[in-house]
């Protein structure tokens, strides 16, 4: 656990100086006003929120051994793989890539290092309220849903459509959000929902990942809204409101999750 305490530790320092940095100077960032804004929101949810749960994560988790802290720290670190996967990608080269890249790959490996451990422990799972378990399953397949119809009815209309324009600046299709979303998250959802459904430890196990990850991305999804429209910036405001009602829902049921969560050894 010592590499893994090393891999957090490592990645609140670098996202704590990063997102310090880039929230007092948001035009460090060289991507557009649009973009630029979307960072500021961004940054400022994982200074304020995802900095101090990881770092609380690791204590009672990883240090600790709290099997509950210990399904939140994986999810946190899918949060950060998937985040800093734009800046890492998609943002044009600025000093905080110096900060960033190490983010995304620490906090890719040790997501991949947090999972093998969680899914290779022996533990008896199981959700106290049949409410809630009914209610994270139709939460996770709605919304694996309702992404799916989305992007692929943006891809489908590039296309189909040479004139289509996308809800980017340039109207280009955001080819990083179609791969991330269509290609790991989305499958994650289903698969978490079904196998909550079929009762199975490895479903209680990933949709405590994929929950702390949607909810903890929904409020950064807000704040990049809000920092849109706090400078006048064109939004979509249907995806306003969709991000909200997914990251409000998701941190609900995320609660729900760890209050009703029973882990107890395996029985020989």
């Amino acid at each position: 656990m010592k590499t893994q305490t090393f891999i957090n530790f490592t990645i609140v320092i670098l996202a704590a100086i990063s997102c310090a940095i880039s929230i007092s100077n948001n035009s460090i960032y060289q991507d557009g006003e649009w973009a630029n804004a979307q960072w500021l929101g961004q940054d400022i949810v994982t200074l304020c929120l995802a900095v101090p749960l990881l770092l609380l994560s690791v204590i009672k988790g990883v240090r600790q051994q709290n099997k509950k802290w210990l399904i939140l720290n994986s999810g946190l670190l899918l949060y950060f793989a998937y985040t800093y996967c734009f800046y890492a990608f998609v943002a044009q080269l600025t000093f905080l890539y110096l900060f960033q890249f190490p983010i995304f790959g620490l906090s890719v490996i040790g997501f991949v290092m947090g999972c093998i451990h969680l899914f290779q422990s022996s533990w008896n799972m199981h959700l106290a309220s049949k409410g809630v378990r009914f209610s994270i399953i139709v939460y996770l397949s709605l919304v694996a849903l309702m992404l799916s119809v989305i992007w692929l009815s943006d891809i489908f209309a590039h296309l189909s459509d040479p004139e289509h324009r996308s809800a980017t600046p340039n109207g280009e299709a955001p080819l990083i959000i179609y791969s991330l979303d269509l290609g790991i998250i989305i499958p994650l959802m289903l698969a978490s929902a079904i196998l909550l459904y079929k009762k199975s430890n490895y479903g209680f196990l990933l949709c405590g990942i994929i929950l702390t990850k949607t909810s903890t991305l929904g409020f950064a999804l807000m704040a990049m809204s809000v920092s849109l429209y706090l400078q006048h910036i064109t939004t979509d405001h249907f995806l306003i409101m969709l991000w909200c009602i997914i990251g409000v829902i998701g941190t609900f049921l995320t609660l729900l999750y760890l209050k009703n969560l029973l882990i107890r050894p395996e029985e020989n």
